[in-house]
């Protein structure tokens, strides 16, 4: 596919999702059911144009706004308070999910290598926070249940992408290292958290007196 082709198609991927987003405001679902739904659909159609990214790019420029967006709806005074149960869904409940996907994918598909079957795990254990948020709208919840929700899907990412990270390097080596996998989690949590409150120091408003 040449990079016309490519960006063509990556335009009427656009239309389409701004599409089915309106539909599904105008029914009242979820708009992240219903763009997963069409997404499961369109990949299951034959003779569709492969679309083929950079994952790095696609972690750059996809990653980093949904983030934001959840963060920016998010309770801060709610979140500390909930801070330790959502450290423990975003690490334990990923970890378990994981560990469970991986399993699973194992049992039905016994050739495929367990590294590869976490890996797979790593992928689908992190819901998102746009997500979480677009469900829990039109779900009647307890406010602490979205707090702890929305609060476990905006951090969860750390946890997933550092398994996902060292699932992909056992495939590759056959070596797994369980205190590598936790040092390299601690410091991206570290440096995430570091450069948020480094930036939001920035953008504080001036006192009067300045």
């Amino acid at each position: 596919m040449s990079p016309s082709e490519t960006f063509q198609t990556i335009l009427l991927l656009l239309m389409i999702a701004v599409v089915l987003d309106a539909v599904a405001r105008r029914l009242r679902l979820p708009s992240a059911s219903v763009l997963v739904l069409a997404g499961i659909i369109l990949a299951l159609v034959p003779g569709l144009p492969q679309v083929e990214f950079d994952p790095d790019f696609v972690m750059v420029l996809f990653l980093p706004p949904l983030l934001l967006s959840g963060a920016y709806f998010t309770v801060w005074p709610d979140f500390r308070a909930n801070l330790r149960i959502i450290l423990q869904l975003a690490v334990g409940a990923v970890v378990v999910t994981t560990l469970l996907v991986g399993v699973v994918t194992h049992l039905f598909f016994p050739a495929l290598p367990w590294a590869a079957c976490f890996a797979l795990g790593a992928i689908v254990s992190p819901p998102d926070a746009v997500a979480a948020r677009a469900v829990l709208d039109h779900l009647n919840v307890p406010p602490r249940i979205a707090v702890l929700l929305e609060g476990e899907s905006l951090i969860n990412d750390a946890s997933g992408l550092v398994l996902f990270r060292f699932a992909v390097a056992a495939a590759l080596t056959g070596a797994f290292s369980a205190g590598a996998a936790a040092g390299s989690f601690v410091y991206v949590s570290a440096v995430g958290i570091g450069i948020g409150l480094a930036r939001s120091a920035g953008y504080a408003p001036s006192s009067p007196e300045d």
